[in-house]
């Protein structure tokens, strides 16, 4: 996960059901940051967060990174990864440049499939206990190519932000393809407009409301619903 405000409502919301039935047994939390004070404030009140430092660009450190990983969750492997970090570099055609459309490519989806390949042997325990395995990669509705047009009139085309969620659906299914045989479901979820530093303030839903709604549809997910853009409230969209 990456530690913006939804990702750390969406931490609070797992280590609410620790215990429970179905509950975590480990949460894994990155920052880029060496410190980030509330995640450390998490971590010591539960003792099941697990903390690390992880830039999603720095693919040099991700063999190191999924080493920490394995430690932590040992012989029964990842059973979820939560694809979360994102930007979005808001140019239209006038202004948009290489530079804004390599950018907002690579965080948002070359830096998921990189992790998730990395993650990939761990993730693979998992499917061999036959435990429910998932990718959820934290897509939007803005990158869906059908509905394009509904965008035209409420913010015009968004070079950058726009293509790169689309790539990412295009990756979400290329994996749920790619993993199935080894029992692991990849969805993209979109998460709603949210009123974050992203959504702004006039966003439809509170940061609450999304990340119970996430957890919800990974926690419903089927084998039927994988390689599917999956909105918060359980919407199944085109892509």
């Amino acid at each position: 996960m990456c530690t913006n405000y939804n990702a750390y409502k969406n931490l609070r919301q797992l280590l609410a059901n620790t215990g429970t039935d179905g509950g975590p047994t480990h949460v894994i939390a990155t920052t880029r940051q060496a410190t980030n004070a509330a995640l450390d404030e998490l971590r010591d009140r539960h003792s099941n967060l697990h903390v690390l430092q992880l830039d999603g660009t720095d693919y040099k450190s991700f063999d190191g990174f999924a080493k920490q990983v394995a430690d932590i969750v040992g012989d029964r492997g990842l059973d979820t990864l939560i694809n979360n970090a994102g930007i979005a570099i808001i140019k239209k055609l006038d202004a948009v440049t290489a530079d804004d459309m390599m950018t907002n490519f690579e965080v948002n989806s070359v830096a998921p499939l990189m992790l998730t390949k990395a993650l990939l042997p761990i993730l693979k325990q998992s499917g061999a206990t036959k435990r429910k395995t998932t990718v959820a990669n934290i897509s939007s509705l803005a990158g869906c190519i059908t509905n394009i047009h509904m965008a035209k009139d409420r913010m015009g085309m968004i070079y950058p932000y726009f293509t790169s969620k689309a790539a990412l659906d295009m990756i979400t299914k290329c994996l749920s393809v790619d993993l199935a045989a080894y029992g692991i479901n990849t969805v993209a979820v979109h998460p709603g407009h949210v009123q974050t530093d992203m959504g702004g303030p006039t966003g439809a839903i509170d940061v609450e409301t999304s990340a119970e709604g996430i957890l919800n549809v990974i926690k419903k997910l089927t084998n039927d619903d994988s390689g599917k853009l999956i909105g918060y409230d359980g919407t199944v969209h085109p892509y």
